[in-house]
Order: structure tokens, then sequence, then C-alpha cells
């Protein structure tokens, strides 16, 4: 019986039926089947024919796959099998549906399935079965003949008979209906493939696993290639698989295609970490590339790729890359040939190393070293393929390779380990060299020096190595600040092998010292080119080094430039100089143009440079040049540039002519060597007119050094002083010169200007008036001739500027004087006269007076000269012997005795100064004489220092009298009291007082009065009185009442300071 359930799922499906929802209906038909089966086919088949022929085909195609829908959730394809069985028993798609879900669930019965398959295909009723039916019952016999028969080809057959018939369906309904069965399909095709073709086996466990036995025919092979391909077009092995199939059937081009596809998906794999797929193993990576490098020999012209695949190969997996090399090259007999591709690759990748070196801008640059790194992979690669791990050579390559690359640890092991080997001595000087760089590099500095000087030292060192180890050498020395034999040391290795040294420089020295390296080379070829006994070839090597490390630098070319003219190259110096600078050159390169241009004769090429180097303002560069210069031609550029300088200032004395005559000067005087006297000369007097003073003098003195009495020297110096106004230096160089040519010197003198004239004549008439006087002070009268032979030379020439000053003739005549020569008495007649109306040749009489005897008349005249010039009173009186002086100064007393009587004190003082200026203080009454003058005419200071004299001498003897004492000071007193200063007076009296009363009383009656010197005590006891000083009132207090014993206002203040001392103070 139908249950209510039942029923109403049919009678939906019904409804959906007739409304054309096919898939909804059958659905729900399925159900109802599921849940009553025979109910379900009860009511099924009382539908109509079409209907019923409709739910059909839609369970078919549910079956088959290719229907717009699926059944519904729950409705699985196992059950719409069953009831389209059920429905129309025999159907196809049903048994052919049950087939596979037989063969799914684990192959059993197999043998049916394939009975069945076939009977189904032979059938004459299923003749009319269209293409993709049969090709779904071929494929699933061949499975289930697969299945059954596993090491059978025939299942194989099959696939491919159905494959070749119908591609796109066969691989269509593979892929979807035997997808679970991909890999083993895959997998059996590949099989067959290696026992057809064993070369093509790329694994150890393909190896393993193949038989001999039945197989296909080579022909098949292209099929099953293409039908895998179609399968499983991203299977890495079939692609694998193809790639080895095109190597072997000649495609070689293809092959390494498709190898590269399978290297850059695997790349990739690798580096997307979110694929679900692994990346390559190592073995597989090397492997792929071993046989990728093998097609690329293969299709011939790929040599770099072939090299490059081979090294990432060993790089990656050796032991993978060595068996598929002798796999893919060693059993093909090419291997030789691979070697040698991979030998020439790193020939080709070093020279494109060194070629990209040797273009470097920046000497500093490490640029290329990356071309390096195939290179090195090559040689590593060829060192695997060596059975002992690479011969010597290969080893000493990669050495070397490894160091230029900055490895210098790895490439100091394989020297150390080649360096070792007692029975092998090839390459011992390369291996030596190399050792001595890595441990240079690695700071063992003394190893190094080792290794280089063991290969220098050799007997028959290898050329090029000989070349590393010099200036690796050369490299060390300089570190230890030997900068002369580094470049000793690296000119010897460029003139071995330039371009040999260059590249060891730019590769093989750390970049770091490169700069260092290049300035010291550059410095000590310098030195060596200025030095004497050196040979300028070397030089000339080392320049051509220098330009090749740094061609855009002009020191370097400078330098090669001045070793061939020193070599006598000199067009060659001429063309290399023009290639420096042919726009606008620079001063060394102007200068240097200019030397040669003169010495080719070519003089007007020669002004235009030179002139051109002038407005340049760099005029120093010529220092080197002339260092390097051959003396005839540095005697040529001397003379050439001191006439363009003569020429120049006689036709204009503006600055700017007068600056471009000093350069032309500057010029001269280098190319001299500093020993052309003209042009220093001319030089010193240009920079005088430019007001550069300083420089002058610096001219002027460097003559001097050389030739201390040039007069023109001494003489410029000295005016320049004069401009400096420096008196001292300018008349030491115009007495100097003076010495040695007094005609031309005053000619000079007179060229000056009427003031600059009247200075230096002053200053040579203050210095030979203070240099007479030092004379006269320290010698006794008449001086020897040496002593006043300058006065006498200055004397001369001053009065030769001008006879009329009466200056220049007294000094002549007190040089006579000093002399001792009564013919300074005729000059002055001659000159001034009988009877000189002026006080100072009137004095100089005087002198002459006093040798003469005439004593008074001598006081007299040298009198005069007290008032007007006093300064020179003692330079005449040194000028007369000191017993002349005493007879003289006793005769001026006696006339200032004579004349103050008769009331005339000015006259009286003059004479008294020439009498104590005569004798000093040998002679104490002149000094009170004229003390007394000078009280007698109020000039109470000047009488209190001369008092002051005299009681000096009163303290430092104590023989005389005290009331002699007592009278000086009580004079003193009276002076000091009248010049306000009462304080020191009342001293005075008080000592007086108590050396000597009576006679202190006696001049204090006669000088000031009792009363007024006791009121001036008075004053000074009333003051310290009041300061509290009361011992020293006391003492003024007593002395006061000595001096007036009836002074009242004393006697109080006498009583007032005993009250005060009766208290309990005492007076001390």
């Amino acid at each position: 019986t139908i249950s209510a359930d039942q029923l109403n799922l049919c009678k939906d499906g019904d409804k959906f039926l007739e409304a054309g929802e096919l898939d909804r209906a059958t659905s729900l038909y399925m159900s109802a089947f599921r849940t009553h089966a025979t109910s379900a086919v009860s009511h099924m088949r009382k539908l109509d024919r079409s209907s019923l022929s409709e739910v059909i085909s839609t369970l078919e195609g549910w079956l088959d796959g290719h229907g717009e829908h699926q059944p519904a959730q729950g409705l699985n394809k196992g059950l719409a099998a069953v009831f389209l069985s059920t429905l129309s028993p025999n159907n196809l798609s049903a048994t052919i549906f049950k087939m596979e879900s037989l063969l799914q669930s684990g192959g059993h019965g197999c043998e049916e399935i394939f009975a069945r398959c076939t009977a189904l295909l032979e059938g004459k009723r299923n003749s009319h079965l269209d293409g993709s039916t049969r090709v779904l019952l071929e494929i699933t016999r061949a499975l289930a003949c697969l299945f059954s028969e596993p090491h059978s080809f025939k299942g194989l057959q099959l696939y491919l008979k159905v494959y070749q018939t119908n591609k796109s369906d066969t691989v269509t309904l593979v892929r979807s209906r035997q997808a679970g069965h991909l890999s083993k399909i895959v997998k059996a095709f590949t099989d067959q493939m290696m026992l057809i073709c064993p070369s093509l086996t790329f694994d150890s466990h393909w190896a393993a696993t193949l038989e001999k036995n039945e197989k296909l025919d080579v022909e098949a092979s292209s099929t099953i290639i293409e039908f895998l391909l179609d399968l499983s077009p991203d299977n890495r092995d079939v692609q694998e698989l193809q790639a080895a199939y095109l190597f072997l059937t000649g495609r070689f081009g293809d092959s390494a295609e498709v190898y590269s596809t399978l290297l850059n998906d695997g790349q990739k794999i690798s580096e997307d970490t979110a694929d679900k797929l692994s990346p390559d193993t190592p073995e597989r990576r090397a492997r792929l590339l071993t046989c990728r490098a093998a097609a690329c020999f293969s299709a011939g012209g790929r040599t770099a790729e072939e090299c490059r695949d081979l090294g990432k190969a060993f790089e990656i997996h050796p032991a993978m890359a060595r068996i598929y090399f002798q796999k893919l090259f060693t059993d093909h007999s090419t291997a030789v040939a691979a070697r040698n591709h991979l030998r020439q690759e790193a020939e080709r990748g070093l020279s494109g190393y060194r070629e990209r070196v040797l273009i470097r801008a920046d000497l500093r640059s490490t640029e290329g070293v990356e071309l390096l790194d195939p290179v090195i992979t090559q040689l590593r690669t060829l060192c695997h393929l060596e059975p002992d791990g690479g011969g010597r050579e290969l080893r000493v390559r990669l050495a070397d390779c490894l160091l230029l690359r900055g490895e210098h640890k790895e490439a100091l092991s394989i020297c150390s380990q080649l360096a070792a080997a007692q029975c092998q001595q090839s390459y011992q000087n390369t291996v030596q060299v190399l050792r001595g760089y890595a441990r240079l590099l690695s700071d063992d500095h003394k190893g190094a020096l080792e290794d280089f000087q063991a290969v220098i030292e050799h007997n028959t060192p290898h050329p090029s190595s000989c070349v590393r180890a010099l200036c690796g050498r050369g490299l060390l020395r300089m570190m230890g600040g030997l900068n002369y034999l580094t470049a000793l040391d690296y000119v010897t290795a460029s003139r071995l092998n330039p371009q040999e040294t260059a590249l060891t420089v730019r590769c093989l020295v750390p970049w770091n010292y490169r700069g260092l390296l290049f300035t010291v080379l550059l410095e000590q070829g310098r030195v060596m080119l200025e030095g004497p006994g050196e040979t300028p070839a070397g030089v000339q090597s080392l320049a051509v080094l220098l330009i090749e490390l740094q061609p855009n630098a002009d020191g370097p070319q400078i330098l090669a430039a001045d070793a061939l003219y020193q070599l006598g190259r000199v067009e060659e110096a001429y063309r290399l100089l023009l290639s420096i600078g042919p726009t606008n050159p620079r001063a060394p390169i102007l200068a240097r143009l200019a030397l040669l241009q003169l010495h080719r004769g070519f003089l007007y090429d020669t002004n235009q440079l030179l002139k051109k180097l002038i407005l340049c303002g760099d005029t120093s560069c010529l220092r080197p040049l002339l260092a390097v210069a051959q003396q005839k031609d540095r005697a040529l550029l001397q003379g050439h540039c001191h006439q363009a300088a003569k020429r120049i200032l006689d036709g204009t004395r503006e600055e700017s002519g007068v600056r471009e005559a000093v350069a032309y000067l500057s010029i001269a005087i280098m190319a001299a060597g500093g020993e052309a006297v003209d042009s220093l000369l001319g030089r010193a007097r240009c920079y005088a007119l430019l007001g550069q003073r300083k420089t002058a003098i610096f001219d002027f003195s460097a003559i001097l050094k050389e030739h201390p009495k040039h007069i023109q020297a001494l003489c410029g110096r000295g005016f320049t002083y004069l401009m400096l106004n420096q008196q001292k230096e300018c008349t030491q160089d115009i007495l100097a010169a003076l010495q040695i040519n007094t005609d031309l010197v005053t000619k000079d003198i007179l060229s000056l200007k009427d003031r600059a004239q009247k200075l230096v004549c002053n200053w040579l008439h203050q210095f030979c008036r203070k240099n007479l006087s030092d004379i006269v002070v320290s010698s006794s009268v008449p001086c020897h001739e040496e002593q006043v032979r300058e006065a006498f030379v200055i004397g001369g020439a001053l009065m030769r500027t001008d006879c009329r000053d009466p200056r220049w003739h007294l000094l002549y005549v007190d040089i006579l004087l000093a002399k001792g020569e009564m013919a300074a008495g005729a000059h002055l007649c001659q000159v001034f006269g009988q009877e000189p109306r002026d006080a100072a040749p009137q004095a100089r009489v005087g002198v002459v007076e006093a040798w003469r005897q005439n004593y008074r008349s001598a006081a007299r005249r040298l009198s005069k000269l007290t008032e007007k010039d006093p300064s020179s009173l003692d330079f005449l009186l040194a000028l007369i012997p000191f017993n002349q002086r005493k007879c003289m100064a006793q005769a001026a007393a006696q006339e200032a005795s004579s004349v103050s009587s008769c009331g005339h004190w000015d006259q009286a003082l003059c004479l008294l100064t020439v009498a104590v200026q005569a004798v000093g203080s040998h002679k104490l009454q002149y000094l009170r004489q004229r003390a007394a003058c000078l009280a007698q005419l109020g000039l109470h200071v000047r009488a209190v220092a001369d008092l002051d004299r005299v009681i000096q001498k009163h303290d430092s003897s104590c023989s005389d009298e005290p009331q002699v004492w007592a009278e000086d000071l009580c004079r003193r007193g009276r002076s000091l009291v009248l010049c306000s200063r009462e304080g020191a007076a009342l001293e005075d009296f008080t000592q007086a007082l108590e050396l000597h009363r009576d006679q202190a009383l006696l001049c204090v009656e006669a000088g000031l009065g009792r009363l007024r010197v006791a009121e001036c005590f008075l004053r000074g006891a009333l003051q310290h009185y009041g300061e509290q000083q009361l011992s020293n009132a006391w003492t003024l207090i007593e002395s006061g009442l000595l001096v007036d014993g009836e002074n009242t206002e004393l006697r109080r203040l006498r009583a007032r300071v005993k009250r005060e001392v009766a208290g309990p103070c005492n007076v001390n």
C-alpha cells in the first residue's frame, strides 16, 4: 500500500512534470522510489510514454554528468542508477555507471566489466551508439583491462586506440569519469615509455621498477606523450618526460624550452609559499638544469646558457648534477666538449670583467665584480667534474677569481693547500702571490710580505706574478710609511707590464687604499723627477700607469709631460699637454706649454701663453716645472720675462701695468732660482709703487742675503722702511750703503721728495748724534779713527745733501772735537764766524777755549748753552779732559760769585750749572752755591733737588762736621717751607736741631726767623695731636719750643699733651 507521503511525492512530481520542471519532478520520483520502490515504479509505469521518456532522459543526464542540473540534496547518483535500471532495464548509462562504481571501489570484477564492455561495444543492438557513449565504454573497458592486467600493455593500447579515434572526447571523459584513476593511468603510460626508451629514465626510482617485459612499439611514443600531456598538462613528471623525449628525438630547442618552463614554474612555486604544490627538491632542480644544459649544448649556439645551467646545477646539488652529466654528456662522448665550453665561458667572463675594470670612471669603485660570480661558478663546476676535485691549474684560477671577488678567506684556504702540496710545484709563483694578497686582506702583513718577497726573489719569476708581487710589496711599504720605496716598486712593475699593474691596482688593492696609493705615487713621481740622478724613463712609466688609473686627472698627465721633456721628447710632451685642455687649459698646463714653445723658438706663442698664465693668477705652478727644466730653458725664460716686464714699466706706471710687470718679474725670479738680482730689484720697486711695502722689503732682503753690499738694494729697503716710518731699520740700511759708496747714496737721498729727504737726514743725524754721545761717554777723548768712522761718513753725507743746514756742520765739528782735532775751531770760524751769535757754536768754541786753558772764557761760552740746549752740555763737557773741567768749574764758580754780587743771579745760575755738570758730585760746594742761587731766584723746587744731592753725601759719609750738615738741613727746610712742604721741612729742622742746636738756630734766625718756624712746628704738632699721634706731637712741640721757648700756644699744647699722657695711656 502507498502511504500518504509517497502519494503526495508522486502527485507533486506529476505536477512538476506537467509544468516542465523535469529535474524537480525526477527528484520527487526518486525520493518516492527510495521510500517504497515498488509503489514508485508502479506509479511511474502509469505515466504516458513521453513523460516516462523525459524522466529517463533526465536520469541519464545526471549519470552521464552533462546535464544542467544534478539530483537534489540527499539523492546520489547510485540511487539514480538503480532507479534508472528499474525504469529502463539494460539502460546503457546505468550500466556504465555501475561498472565505473565497481572500478572506483577497488577494481573488483574487472574481467567481468571488461567482458561486459566488449559485449556492449560489439553487440548489434548498440551499433547506433553515439560517439561520446562509445568512447565512455571504450575507456571503461581500457581501465578494466589496465586493472585486471597491470603488467600488460593491452589496456594502454585500448586507451591509445580510442584516443586516436576521438582525442577530444577521450581526454574529456577520462579526466571527468576516471579522475580518481588518473595518476595510475599516467604512471602506467610513463612506465611504458621507460620500457620503450630506457634512456628517458630521469630518476633512480624509475630505473629500479622497470622490468623487461612486453612493451608498445617505438612509434607509439609520440602518441603516448601527446595523450599524457592532454590528460595532465600540469603534471611536472609528464612535462619532464616530454622534455626528455624531445631531447631523445633530436628536438633540442623544444626540449630546452620545456625544461625552461619546468624550471620557471618550479621557481614560482618556491617563491609562492601559499601554493599547495610543493617546491622542487634540490635534486630535481639540479637534474632539470643539467638536462637543459645538455639540450642547449646539443642545440648549438647556446654555450652561455649551457654553462650557466651546469654551474647552477652543481651549486644546487653536485651529486645529482654529476650523475646526469655522466648520463647526458659523458655517455654521449660530449663531456670534453662541455668542459671546454665551461673553460671558454670562464675565460670570456674573466675577460669581460677585466674590460669592465679598465673602464671604471672612479678608481675606488668596485663596479663589475658581479661579473666574476658566473666565472667562479663555472670554475667550481669544472673542479666538480674532475675526478680529484680539480687539477692544480683549475684551483689556481678559482683562487684567483675568488680573490678578485673579495672572498679572500676561501682563496687563502685553496692557496694554502696548493702551496703545501710538495709533489707539485707548477704555478708556484702564482700561488704564492695569490696567497700573499689573501694574507694581506686577512691583516697578516708579515706573511704577505714573505710571499711577495719569495716571488720577486725567484730565479725565474713568472712575469705577471712578479708584477702583482711588486704591487703588493709596494702597498705594504706604503702602509708602513715607506712612500719612496713604494714608488720604486710600482715603477718597476709598470715598466714590466703597465696593463697588468693597472689591473692589479684596480682589482687586488683594497678600494679604500687606492686613492691614497694614487696620491703617494703621484707625489713620489714628482720627487723622483726632481731628484738628482733619477731616470725620467721610470717616472714616465709610472705616469702612464697613473693616467691609466685616473684618465681625467691632470696630475699624472702633467707628470708624464715633464718626464717626456726630460727624456728629450719635446714634441710628444707638447701634444700630450694640448690633449689635456685644448679649450680652457689650467695654469700648470699653460706654464708647460709656454716653456715648450720657448724651447722650440715660438716666441709669439710663448707671449700669449704667458699672458694667459698671468691672467690665471697662479704662477706658483711654475716651481715644479722649473725644478725639472733644463738650465738653458730656464735662462731663456728668465731673460724673456725680465725684458717683458721692463717694456711694460718703460711704457706705463699705472697700477694694472705694474701688476703685470710684477707677474713677469716673478716668473723671471723663479726661472733664475731666486738669484735674479735685477728682477728681484725691479719687483721690489714695483711692490713699493703698489704700496706692498713689506713684500718689497722681502725682495730687497732676498738680494741682500746673497749680496750684502748691494747699494741699490740697501737704499731701496731703507727708503721702504722710511715709508713704513721704521726709523731704526731705515737708518741702518742707509748707513750701510753710505759706508760702501757715499756719492751714490747721497744722489739717491737727493732724488727723494723734500719731506722724505728731510726725514732721512734727521734720522741719520739723530743716529749719529746718539752714537757719538755713546762713544764719548764710553771712551776717553780723543777717540780713535775707527770709532768715529761711521760718524764722519754720516756727517759728510749730510753736509753734501744740504750744506746750508747748521746742524750738519755742528755735527761735523762735534766729530772733530771727539777726535781731538783743533781743526774744529777753524771750521767753526769758517762757517759761523769769529764770534758766533748762537749758543750752540759758541759752546763748541768754549770747548776749544778749555783746551787752550782759557777757563773763564770757556765757562762763559758754555753757560750760554744751559738754557737753550742743556742736553748738549754734558756731551760737550765730556769732550774736555777732567782736570781741565775742574779748573773750568772753579773758574765758573768764581765768575758766578762775581756776577751774583752785582745781582745778576741768572748769569750766576748758568755759570754754576756749568760748574756742577763739569765735576758732578765731586764738589758739593758748587751744588750749595747753585742751591742758594736758585733760592734767591725763587726756584725752590730745584734748590731742594740740589740740596738733596748734598745731604745724600752726608748720609753716605759721616765725616762732615755736624754744624755743616745742620746748616744744609736748615737751608733745605727753608726751601721746603717755601714750597709748601712743611711736613718734610719740620723733619729737616728737627734733625738739624738734634745735630747742632746752635748752628741750626743761627740758620733759622738768618732764614725764615724763629717765629715763623715755631708757627710751623705748632701747626705740625696740632695736626698730629688731632690724629692722636701724641708721641709725634710731643717731639714737634719740644723742637718748636727750642726754636721759640716763649711761644704760648706751644706751651699750652704741651700741657694738654701731658695731661692726656698722665691718663691710662703712655706716650711712646
